[in-house]
């Protein structure tokens, strides 16, 4: 029913096309009334009122007002205009929408290493809004099929959860693709806003480099969302390690400490989504990253999930890398309880049956509530063992 909805929804919207120009975008202004872009907001308010009640929706206060902060600094004079959902999707993404409705994905959280770079997609998404990119995307679309194509693949081709919802919504906030000439004046406004307020302007590059590499993984995959609409290449890196270069005495602030803070409560549970997706070269990649250059603290968790994705991937020599990491995040100070479990299993496998009794117990002492206990409890009784 509800995609069902959304379609009918844009089928109307298709109506609305018109050569009308486009209104001074000032800070704090409505479309003016009849006009086609005030319907297309009307549209994106009834989709917005849908997404608030989303199951998918990021509640957090803490979280929420953190990201909200950082979305005001880099759209500067349009903040008020702009209201950002944390979307939970282990996917990279973020969109604009023309009536000021920003989605950010959990993904892209997990994917940025500081608030530099994260400042740099706002300030990206924020650009897109300032430029009125989507209405002018939307009355470039002449019929309904054309809306309903754009709808059709962005929907279906997420392949996260709710797709139809999230796809839907990305299908109104980038009408299907934004031109070329668009996505760069989106980066140089993203640009110009984050470097305006003191962020290192190398941090784009950084996480658009990252990405690339993790979708060069996909080599017999449909493109991932981020890729599918934004063209990510070597011109577009080179475009903006060629504005940062051009800078003569750029600031550097990346604000990663802070970062970390916000996003660390939430780190174990975005890890777990991630290898939950079954793309285990680009969660390979992805945590390997992460592990690079993460804080000691960090580093059992990280290396756990790492085990993780080698052991559920179960390609030439997983079982023996998992087996690997298993050990060595249980060694580290901080290591999550299900890394005893799977060190335990991993023993158990080498034939080691007394260090596995003593790593499943361990597992079922701490674990108290685990909803495997049973499970894990007969596989200890088979051992010899007891809790």
């Amino acid at each position: 029913m509800r995609t069902a909805a959304i379609a009918a929804l844009c089928i109307a919207l298709a109506g609305c096309a018109t050569s009308q120009p486009l209104r001074e975008h000032r800070p704090g202004d409505a479309p003016v009334a009849g006009t086609d872009e005030d319907e297309l907001w009307y549209a994106m308010q009834r989709a917005e009122t849908e997404l608030q009640r989303s199951p998918q929706r990021v509640r957090d206060p803490a979280l929420n007002a953190y990201v909200r902060e950082l979305t005001c600094k880099v759209a500067a004079e349009h903040c008020s205009d702009l209201r950002v959902y944390i979307m939970d999707v282990p996917e990279f993404n973020a969109s604009m929408a023309p009536n000021g409705m920003m989605l950010v994905w959990t993904g892209a959280l997990l994917r940025a290493r500081d608030e530099a770079e994260l400042g740099f997609v706002l300030g990206h998404e924020a650009g897109h809004f300032r430029a009125q990119h989507s209405l002018r995307q939307w009355r470039r679309l002449k019929d309904t099929s054309a809306v309903l194509s754009a709808f059709q693949l962005v929907a279906y081709g997420a392949g996260v959860p709710d797709a139809a919802l999230l796809g839907a919504l990305g299908a109104y906030a980038g009408i299907f693709k934004f031109s070329r000439d668009q996505e760069r004046e989106a980066d140089t406004l993203g640009f110009e806003a984050a470097v305006a307020r003191g962020y290192d302007p190398e941090a784009g590059a950084d996480l658009w480099a990252r990405l690339k590499r993790e979708e060069e993984t996909r080599k017999y995959e449909r493109r991932g969302v981020v890729f599918a609409t934004h063209p990510a290449t070597e011109e577009r890196l080179a475009d903006i390690r060629s504005a940062a270069a051009a800078l003569p005495s750029p600031p550097r602030e990346r604000n990663r400490d802070a970062y970390r803070a916000a996003m660390r409560p939430f780190l174990e549970g975005w890890l777990a989504e991630e290898v939950s997706r079954r793309r285990y070269a680009s969660s390979l990649l992805v945590i390997g990253d992460l592990l690079a250059d993460a804080p000691q603290e960090d580093h059992a968790l990280l290396t756990f999930y790492l085990g993780e994705a080698h052991r559920r991937r179960n390609a030439a020599s997983d079982r023996a890398k998992a087996a690997e990491l298993y050990a060595r995040a249980v060694a580290l100070p901080g290591a999550p309880v299900a890394a005893w479990r799977e060190h335990g299993f991993a023993l158990r496998d080498a034939g080691r049956k007394a260090e596995a009794n003593a790593a499943l117990r361990r597992y079922l002492n701490t674990a108290t509530q685990a909803e495997d206990r049973a499970f894990v409890q007969r596989e200890l009784d088979r051992l010899g063992g007891t809790p």
